[in-house]
């Protein structure tokens, strides 16, 4: 029985990103902090908040001793994607021990940080997985424990005790009084979590940021911030795609907040009114395939010595689209996959590529 709680038993660290969210945060900390999983920590940045978001942070850092670190950004960060992806980075800066001063790149001088707290970042950084979670979320208490032990049968697998693997959730929409909207996110989306390839992630990622896992192989791939980036969580998806494995739980985790001040929000997948609002808006759709070449290409250049020849060779392939004419990007689609998820979008981003 002893044996069976030490191998089960893992260390997790929570990496929230917060931004003026006074209004929501309290439930989602206390929702993660109510986590059936034994060992949950909390790593939250602050991203310069000024509506007593930092105030009430530090309540909790106060109250929950060794649970929960607070760090405050000395100037914004640049978005939620880069949020997280320094976040991220900080863990695998932090990784090496808390008495190593900060190397050249490293991101903890853009904090400000106590010596005390430099050593707590150390401690979090040693977790066996680390979660992401936004702001204005919550979570059912089985979400931590459930992933974690999705992330223990992949380890399991021979070859996989090294490598950086992700697992994620399907998720709840809900109002913003958290009444739900659709109990699946993966139907109420069309997507299909089992589409883990390099050319299926390269356009169309099926990964939450909200709903993820990564196990500590990760860290290594972490250490530098993509000069382009359509959303962390892809990121991490097209890293575990290609250098490890990506895992999936077939079961809502969490509720997902719809309101007025979510950056990104949940649409009906292929509804009417998305259709008409995208070839409506065509400009906001061509700069999304902008930046996901752009987040092809900074992928590309980072790992191309990690990466073996046919992962090369696909992503010189999808870097060439824009390029290619009709025919030459209807030939590389089929001939590679770079499929979506639906025939309908797969179609339509024959509408925007290049164009």
């Amino acid at each position: 029985m002893d044996e069976w709680k030490e191998e089960t038993l893992k260390m997790i660290t929570v990496l929230m990103a917060s931004y003026n969210g006074s209004r929501y945060i309290r439930q989602q900390l206390d929702s993660i902090l109510a986590q059936d999983e034994e060992d949950v920590r909390i790593l939250v940045s602050d991203d310069c908040s000024s509506d007593g978001s930092r105030e009430l942070l530090k309540e909790y850092e106060a109250s929950q001793g060794d649970r929960v670190l607070v760090l405050l950004r000395k100037e914004p960060s640049g978005g939620a994607a880069v949020h997280f992806l320094k976040l991220l980075k900080l863990m695998a800066d932090a990784a090496h021990g808390p008495e190593e001063q900060p190397q050249h790149g490293s991101l903890l001088p853009e904090y400000e940080m106590t010596k005390s707290q430099l050593a707590h970042l150390g401690l979090l950084a040693g977790a066996d997985y680390f979660m992401l979670s936004d702001q204005d979320d919550v979570w059912m208490p089985q979400k931590a424990r459930m992933l974690s032990d999705k992330m223990k049968e992949m380890e399991r697998k021979p070859g996989r005790g090294n490598v950086p693997l992700l697992v994620h959730s399907d998720l709840t929409v809900a109002d913003e009084a958290l009444r739900p909207i659709a109990d699946s996110f993966f139907r109420y989306q069309k997507i299909s979590p089992e589409r883990t390839s390099l050319p299926q992630l390269l356009v169309q990622n099926n990964v939450t940021g909200g709903a993820v896992m990564v196990s500590r192989s990760m860290l290594p791939y972490l250490k530098e911030i993509p000069g382009v980036c359509l959303m962390h969580d892809a990121w991490l998806a097209l890293i575990a795609s290609c250098f490890g494995e990506i895992g999936w739980v077939d079961r809502p985790l969490y509720y997902y907040r719809q309101h007025g001040g979510n950056t990104l929000g949940a649409e009906k997948g292929d509804s009417l009114d998305s259709v008409r609002t995208r070839v409506k808006d065509g400009s906001s759709a061509r700069e999304n395939y902008r930046r996901m070449f752009g987040q092809a290409d900074s992928f590309y250049h980072m790992f191309y010595s990690r990466l073996n020849r046919e992962q090369q060779e696909t992503l010189e392939a999808f870097i060439r689209l824009p390029r290619c004419g009709r025919l030459g990007k209807m030939g590389l689609i089929v001939k590679y996959g770079f499929t979506k998820n639906t025939l309908v979008r797969t179609l339509g981003q024959m509408l925007f590529i290049g164009d």
